[in-house]
């Protein structure tokens, strides 16, 4: 059953995420569990860069933001996805790391261009991305921050066609989905890492 809603209000675009939270909120321990197993990975890589790759340090904030998350479900209204909403709550356990420990270089970075990746996100337009930059070696650390900033569905397409090498009609037979879905999820999720990747270059190397 989904969470009881004003009929007049519109749909959110949320609603499965809506309705497991309404199952863990009644009780439901598998729900609980789902929601462990869908986000870990992801969130584990949103942090793990942001630490400069300590995994010790990124599984302590994930686990933390993890408790927080399920003892604060219940303010979790759709406004975003669960994986946003997640992410949200690690970026406040990551400010109270780097008030007990000097921040790093990129980590302080991210920090600060958060807002801007957002916006970026939010706003994907019709840029390319050159094919050869995610297989530089010279900027593997930018291209892992890159990666660890977009979505989960983004990141995962771009990791199974220039690192696992994959097809796009392999790519849409592991997902379920038809080749014409996944060009599209390609096509933005270039454009996103494109953009990402052009702002956190840029802020490294001091320019404005």
């Amino acid at each position: 059953m989904r969470p009881n809603r004003d009929a007049s209000a519109p749909a959110s675009p949320y609603e499965d995420d809506l309705e497991l939270r309404a199952r863990i909120l009644r009780g439901d321990r598998a729900a609980a569990a789902t929601l462990f197993e869908r986000h870990v990975d992801a969130l584990f890589e949103f942090v793990h860069y942001r630490v400069g790759g300590d995994r010790g340090v990124a599984e302590a904030v994930v686990q933390e933001s993890f408790l927080t998350a399920y003892e604060g479900l219940a303010g979790y209204e759709g406004r975003s996805s669960l994986h946003t909403w997640l992410c949200g709550i690690a970026k406040n356990k990551l400010r109270e790391h780097r008030r007990k420990k000097r921040p790093i270089p990129l980590d302080d970075l991210l920090d600060r261009v958060d807002p801007e990746i957002d916006l970026i996100l939010t706003g994907i337009e019709t840029e390319e991305l050159p094919d050869a930059v995610i297989e530089r070696r010279e900027t593997r650390e930018l291209v892992g921050a890159t990666l660890s900033s977009l979505p989960p569905d983004y990141r995962s397409a771009l990791l199974q066609k220039y690192v696992d090498d994959l097809s796009v009609r392999e790519i849409a037979a592991r997902a379920g989905k038809g080749p014409k879905a996944i060009e599209s999820t390609l096509f933005r999720a270039r454009t996103a890492f494109a953009r990402v990747f052009t702002l956190l270059a840029r802020r490294r190397g001091g320019e404005p």
